[in-house]
């Protein structure tokens, strides 16, 4: 005789087991580098910089040096001590990815479309890149978080600026 088990059961398990992914995270999203001396500290303590990265069109700003280290990761999120931070930054401005056309490739049933040219994985062209690092402060405050947003002037002027995240 098999010993099965009631599908509300299993059900009920799978409700929990997701339950706890979105409440707890189970380490989903990447915490904080600190970039401070001594034990870790709650978030309510310290301040953290949000990198702007990002894959598609539009600027790119890159986190190079935080009050004068260097920075493996210049995407990354950083967890730093209330008061003013030196922060250098790097900047680029990417092409907007152009559609391709699609080339059918089977039957209804057969393999799916498949794009002609750049794959989805191929880095777009760089079409404005900064000369110089730039550098600005960044005042935090205990429990904030803010971003770094920037855009392009003239030339090889461009800016940027800590936003505070809502």
């Amino acid at each position: 005789m098999r010993n099965a088990k009631p599908w509300s059961e299993g059900l009920c398990s799978g409700c929990l087991f997701m339950a706890g992914l979105l409440s707890g995270g189970c380490g989903l999203w990447p915490s904080p580098v600190q970039m401070y001396e001594g034990p870790s500290l709650p978030k309510e303590q310290v301040g953290i910089v949000r990198g702007a990265c990002q894959t598609g069109a539009g600027l790119t700003i890159m986190i190079v040096r935080i009050d004068g280290k260097d920075i493996p990761n210049v995407c990354g999120d950083f967890a730093l001590l209330p008061g003013d931070h030196l922060l250098e930054l790097s900047a680029k401005r990417l092409a907007p990815r152009m559609d391709t056309p699609m080339i059918r490739s089977g039957s209804m049933t057969g393999a799916p479309p498949t794009p002609v040219g750049a794959t989805q994985d191929e880095e777009l062209p760089v079409i404005w890149a900064s000369s110089s690092p730039l550098q600005m402060t960044c005042h935090l405050q205990a429990g904030q978080e803010v971003t770094i947003v920037g855009e392009v002037g003239t030339g090889p002027d461009w800016e940027a600026r800590c936003q505070q995240r809502p």
